[in-house]
């Protein structure tokens, strides 16, 4: 199974007062290895607008504190592929530290849709071909 690893450099902007990671940016890094993972199956020039994707479902289950100076890397794979949709799975990582380790763990089910019609359609041959790909490598 392929898993992208994406580093992050955490940003002074991301940190709350209590001095970790604030609960909404680990969406933001979410986003970042989704794109990263679908950069391996979709061509830079591919119009969105026709066969794009949307968002259904986000979740997000935090298993440590992320302080401004940890280095922390992004995983994301594909998880279940359906006939319109497809999940990607998530999980941000520590890596070194006093406590390495997974400090949060996600999923987003994400709907093809026609951005022009405004409608979901099913999913693209060649994106299921290659995300059963990355499933079974």
């Amino acid at each position: 199974m392929t898993t992208i690893n994406v580093p992050i450099q955490i940003r002074f902007a991301d940190v709350d007062m209590a001095g970790h990671v604030h609960n909404a940016v680990h969406l933001h890094w979410f986003e970042t290895a989704r794109m990263a993972l679908q950069e391996r199956f979709i061509p830079a020039e591919h119009d969105w607008r026709e066969q794009g994707s949307i968002p259904a479902r986000n979740e997000v289950d935090y298993r440590m504190p992320i302080r401004l100076n940890d280095r922390i890397e992004v995983h994301a794979r594909c998880g279940t592929i359906g006939n319109k949709s497809f999940d990607i799975l998530y999980s941000i990582h520590r890596m070194g530290g006093d406590v390495p380790g997974i400090c949060a763990e996600g999923r987003s089910v994400l709907v093809c849709f026609n951005y022009i019609q405004n409608r979901s359609v099913p999913l693209p041959g060649p994106w299921r071909l290659a995300l059963e790909q990355l499933i079974n490598e």
